[in-house]
């Protein structure tokens, strides 16, 4: 990959959402959020794997956001909202971006790959907390809406960047 500079970036991101997923699922405290967690650790993996150089370093603020989400609550709700309504579209974005300038039918394909199974995970964690009492404490609203409030002051109001 290290000749295709969307897919170093896209490896760094789906690296970040690996490690710090698998490292978060067996740390939350409600067993549905474990399961999903762990799952959606898996399906990034799987991205990174096939993007994967020897040099990727996983994005570090993708990385903060889900481990501080998971600081903040550790029942796992907050990191799966930030995982299906903060980085998942952002995520979603990125790709369409790099999918609109990309001619090489491959790479195309491996961008498609990639948003259609992003999808799935933000579909996913709907399914999860189906049924779930909704969180009326303001700490856990403020919680995230700091998350919110780190990306978009990053620059990534609307995707997870670009590569340079």
């Amino acid at each position: 990959m290290s000749d295709w500079p969307a897919g170093r970036h896209l490896a760094t991101l789906y690296d970040a959402l690996y490690l710090s997923l698998g490292e978060a699922a067996p740390r939350a405290t409600h067993d549905g959020f474990v399961v999903r967690l762990h799952e959606a650790s898996r399906t990034f993996g799987a991205l990174a794997l096939d993007l994967r150089d020897d040099d990727v370093i996983a994005d570090p603020l993708v990385v903060a956001v889900i481990t501080n989400s998971l600081a903040e609550d550790e029942t796992g709700a907050l990191t799966l909202y930030a995982l299906a309504m903060v980085l998942g579209p952002r995520l979603l974005v990125t790709l369409r971006d790099y999918l609109e300038s990309e001619t090489d039918q491959a790479r195309r394909e491996t961008l498609s790959h990639g948003s259609d199974l992003v999808v799935g995970e933000i579909r996913a964690v709907g399914a999860a907390v189906a049924g779930e009492e909704p969180c009326d404490d303001p700490a856990w609203a403020n919680a995230a809406r700091a998350i919110v409030d780190l990306l978009d002051g990053a620059g990534m109001a609307e995707s997870l960047g670009q590569s340079d």
